[in-house]
């Protein structure tokens, strides 16, 4: 994969043992991810106000912003395998969530800076986890699944977690900073008060509010008008 460029020329079929271990390692990982889950839920129950709910829940997370990736690919004209690949490595991108301490995780009000901060290194502990398990491996999917999980909460204009601006940034990465950020935004949250999370609410907030300085705007609306024709097939439209 170039710099910019999207990982197209490559199978991992192709290299079968390498493919096991990779589906064998993200099998397991998305496992961890929904017994920590399970953990956040009673470390809730156990500590939070009853009319507190919890909403966001990281196993399935992962799945719906990989799906993301993986449609968003197919609406741009990619192949099958290109956006199998995408899907794939942006499954794995908040494994290092586990590893974290439960109670940072669930907060009534909006979290304080420690928090954040401590949240945010989850990107750096998941390229531990994939170094210690898949290290020895030598294959431009691994670097994909890395560089996702490494950046996918950075911005165009170097304000995210490590100050990367859009041209440190591959496109697959600058696609996952957009449907990270769309899903985080459509999952309500006990700050968002009467925010619009609907599919056009939330596009229009990150359009409006965030545009160029966040997102790559090309990627943007391809991924925009995916998530529009998605929108008006769920509420029977089409």
């Amino acid at each position: 994969m170039s710099k910019n460029g999207w990982p197209d020329h490559y199978n991992l079929r192709d290299t079968p043992d390498i493919a096991e271990r990779v589906k064998v390692f993200i099998d397991a990982q998305m496992m961890a991810l929904k017994a920590f889950d399970q953990k956040r839920r009673q470390w809730v129950h156990d500590n939070l106000p009853p009319t507190y709910e919890m909403t966001y829940f990281f196993h399935d997370h992962a799945y719906r912003v990989a799906d993301d990736m993986k449609k968003t690919a197919l609406h741009m004209g990619m192949s099958e395998q290109t956006a199998d690949n995408l899907y794939l490595a942006m499954l794995a991108h908040d494994i290092g969530k586990s590893l974290l301490p439960l109670h940072i995780w669930d907060t009534v009000e909006k979290p304080e800076n420690e928090i954040k901060k401590l949240r945010r290194s989850h990107t750096e502990l998941g390229i531990n986890i994939i170094d210690e398990v898949l290290g020895d491996i030598d294959h431009p999917f691994i670097a994909l699944m890395k560089d996702i999980m490494l950046n996918h909460h950075e911005q165009m204009d170097g304000g995210g977690y490590l100050g990367k601006a859009g041209d440190q940034l591959s496109a697959p990465v600058r696609l996952a900073c957009i449907v990270e950020s769309f899903d985080g935004y459509s999952i309500r949250r006990h700050h968002f008060g009467d925010r619009d999370i609907s599919i056009p609410g939330v596009l229009k907030r990150m359009r409006e509010e965030k545009g160029a300085a966040i997102y790559d705007m090309e990627l943007f609306e391809h991924f925009a008008a995916m998530k529009m024709e998605e929108s008006k097939t769920t509420n029977g439209h089409e």
